[in-house]
């Protein structure tokens, strides 16, 4: 899998759920090198849940600007940006069990994401399209990858 960031930092804890994180992105030949800086908040929503759900989450991610960050070299182009997420565990059918007796293969995960991402600087809606194409699927996969390798030695915790 290709990585396609370079660095990620915690700028600031705002509170127990919200953080500044400033990401420096990987160089796409030829655009220039994207930073992005942005606030991040995780909520726990048990009354929105379905009601077939174990629980639900949902992170907001949106870009700020901060004096003490500026871009690391002139040359780089600062992204905007706006992610919703929710993500859900629910039963899959028929694993009727206690919740203390549920096992990962009882359970799923519904998540639905949205982005808006403004890469900044100009591109051609062409070559932004490509990228999009070549890109969001790579995302999607490493989100996953790194989601089961937290997990996969951790107990299950509804």
């Amino acid at each position: 899998m290709v990585k396609t960031l370079v660095r990620t930092r915690i700028v600031e804890r705002i509170s127990m759920d919200t953080v500044i994180i400033h990401q420096l992105h990987k160089r796409i030949w030829p655009s220039a090198q994207r930073e992005s800086l942005f606030w991040s908040n995780v909520r726990y929503l048990p009354e929105q849940k379905s009601p077939k759900a174990l629980d639900l989450y949902m992170v907001c991610n949106h870009d700020c600007n901060l004096p003490s960050v500026p871009l690391e070299h002139n040359s780089n182009v600062r992204v905007g940006l706006t992610v919703a997420m929710l993500c859900e565990t629910v039963v899959k059918d028929g694993h009727e069990k206690p919740v203390d007796k549920l096992n990962r293969n009882d359970i799923q995960c519904q998540v639905c994401y949205c982005a808006q991402v403004n890469p900044g600087g100009w591109v051609p809606a062409s070559a932004l399209r490509i990228i999009y194409k070549r890109e969001y699927p790579k995302f999607l996969h490493g989100f996953t990858k790194y989601v089961l390798s937290k997990i996969k030695t951790q107990p299950l915790m509804i």
